[in-house]
């Protein structure tokens, strides 16, 4: 089995992109001017980490354009945009003039960080959608700008503080929260106190992208969260409207339409990075999900 040409790059390769490094090695704070490092992410690929993405710059005209599990979002001043990990990412070839800050941290950081456990279900935003682009307003976005610009400041490695780890986790607490705020604010959407049922949607959600190239069964999943695939299923379409079968399945396909936009590969090679049985089965299935064959696909993208 060849490698899958979407490539991983893990969040300690920013350390090497931004030129310094940072303490832990689980958080990276980016701010970055127009034209910056555009050259390093040409091609789609994932990350191991969550991206907060806040864009700053004088001129609302200019715009920043990314495309995610194959769906295109265009950032202006003020944008907000949280991306889970594992996500699909293709930056724009075009050049933009934006200023804009990243944060980047991975999922076990946010409970390794030390958020209160009655608080949890405040962060259960964070996998309940692929992706989520906010608009603030310029108030909004400026203060949370100067929280990102402080825990940027006390993520910095100080070798003469020897409680300097403690300081970027009371930092990054204050980060979440302020972000968990900003996203119930202006996406509409009401904190909720989950109950077993909704966190185990919450658990589900979170393991989809990182397994679901090579394990497409609900026993592999029901054992991972250590509960029968029967009560996955009926629990999973109780609190969501939507089977986990279907989950599944509509981001196998997202994972599917990025292979094939890749000329290089075969529908056989495509079929094979997505560990179907043979090329038959592949296209039978990606027709019977979207109405078009692979090759019929390929000649539209």
């Amino acid at each position: 089995m060849e490698a899958n040409p979407v490539a991983l790059h893990t969040i300690r390769e920013l350390k090497d992109i931004a030129g310094h490094s940072w303490y832990p090695d689980d958080l990276q704070i980016l701010l970055r001017k127009p034209k910056g490092h555009e050259h390093h992410f040409h091609q789609p690929f994932r990350s191991d980490s969550y991206w907060v993405v806040l864009v700053s710059n004088k001129q609302a005209a200019d715009s920043l354009s990314i495309q995610l599990n194959s769906q295109e979002y265009v950032l202006r001043e003020n944008d907000l945009l949280i991306v889970p990990p594992h996500t699909i990412r293709q930056p724009s070839d075009s050049a933009h003039s934006c200023d804009l800050a990243c944060v980047a941290f991975r999922p076990d950081f946010l409970f390794e960080a030390g958020i209160s456990q009655r608080h949890i279900d405040s962060f259960e935003y964070l996998s309940r959608s692929p992706c989520t682009h906010l608009q603030l307003s310029p108030e909004d976005a400026s203060r949370f700008m100067a929280v990102i610009k402080m825990l940027q400041e006390k993520n910095f490695a100080e070798d003469d503080n020897p409680f300097a780890a403690e300081v970027v986790r009371h930092f990054f607490n204050v980060f979440q929260f302020e972000l968990a705020g900003l996203y119930y604010k202006y996406s509409n959407q009401k904190k909720l106190v989950h109950d077993r049922k909704e966190e185990l949607l919450w658990r589900f959600l979170a393991l989809l992208p990182e397994h679901v190239k090579t394990e497409r069964s609900l026993q592999f999943y029901a054992n991972r969260l250590y509960v029968t695939p029967k009560y996955l299923t009926q629990t999973v379409k109780k609190v969501s409207g939507k089977t986990a079968g279907k989950y599944i399945d509509d981001l196998v396909i997202v994972e599917a339409k990025n292979l094939l936009r890749d000329p290089s590969l075969t529908i056989a090679q495509v079929a094979d990075h997505l560990y179907f049985s043979d090329q038959f089965f592949f296209s039978k299935f990606f027709k019977r999900y979207t109405g078009v064959t692979p090759s019929d696909y390929r000649k539209r993208a």
